[in-house]
Order: C-alpha cells, then structure tokens, then sequence
C-alpha cells in the first residue's frame, strides 16, 4: 500500500478526520436515498440524476429552493429538516477539510482552520483538535437524529421533528 510523504499526524487523530468526512458522506447518501422514496411528492428538481454530483452545501441549497413552492406537509417538513441538516454538516466538514497542517503548541501535527467570511479570511484561526472533534461529532450526531427520524411509509403520525421544523418553519416566514 502506497502512503503519502508528509509529515502526517497519529493514526488517531487521521482517524477523527476520516469519521467527521465519512458520517457526512453517509449523511448525503441516506438523503439521496430518501428521494426514491418520496418520489410522488417531490418536485422535478430533486432527483438523485441531479442532486448526487453536488457537494454537500450544493445538496442543501438545491433542496432548500425546491421547497420554497412545496405544499405544507410531512415531506416538506423533512426537506426542511434536511437542508438545515446538510448546510451545517457542510460548514463542520468545510472546517475540517479546508484547515492547513501546523504544529500544535503541544508538538504534534494538527490541522489549523483559518475562519472565513464571504470567502475572505480573518484574523481568528483555531484548531482542529479533540475538542473540536467532539463538538463536531456531537452536531453531527444530532443532525443524524434529526434527519433519520424520517417519514415513514403509510404513516399518518408526524414525528416531534417534523412538527418542530414546521412551527420553525411558520415561525421564519412570519418575521
């Protein structure tokens, strides 16, 4: 097996990085698979021949605007739920995959995130460290909770999420 040549980080710590990339890329792809199953209630726009080449945060953005001409309802709801999910697991996995290489005050090899704002640095940079992995996985871990609480097949009963997102989603509108 081929490796790379840099200086890499424990195996430990690449393992944080590659669990943050693979529960979003998991995320992702139980979404995409939800569209087979809410195909008759969907509009056009929302195809996996469309949606699956996207990033994360393309996903979302896509879900979001086809939502604006939906009816109400327990489908709707879930795509609500779901691109609110998607745009911060985007922003959490954009933290990690976008951070540079640095020693740590500690010695060891860490990734340090430069913060943006409309795609210009400032002057906060952090780490991506255990404390930001356990964070990270923690909103993740919600985001899943809340996205695979998903719309069952001939139920009539909308979960607590989905009532959630709708009196959330009322709640935005009004303002």
């Amino acid at each position: 097996m081929e490796h790379s040549r840099v200086t890499l980080p424990e195996p430990s710590y690449l393992d944080r990085i590659s669990e943050v990339a693979y529960t979003i890329s998991s995320m992702e792809w139980t979404i995409l698979g939800d569209l087979q199953r809410l195909v008759t209630d969907l509009p056009d726009t929302l195809s996996i021949d469309r949606l699956e080449p996207e990033m994360t945060s393309g996903i979302a953005t896509q879900i979001k605007a086809a939502t604006t001409d939906m009816a109400g309802g327990s489908t709707k709801m879930y795509l609500v739920a779901v691109y609110r999910a998607l745009s911060a697991a985007a922003e959490i996995r954009n933290d990690v995959l976008h951070a540079r290489p640095d020693t740590h005050p500690s010695g060891c090899q860490r990734l340090m995130r430069a913060e943006t704002t409309n795609r210009q640095t400032t002057s906060v940079r952090f780490w991506i460290d255990d404390e930001c992995f356990d964070e990270a996985i923690v909103k993740l871990n919600n985001l899943l909770t809340a996205i695979n609480d998903r719309l069952k097949f001939g139920s009539e009963v909308e979960s607590a999420s989905y009532a959630r997102a709708a009196a959330s989603e009322r709640t935005s509108q009004d303002r």
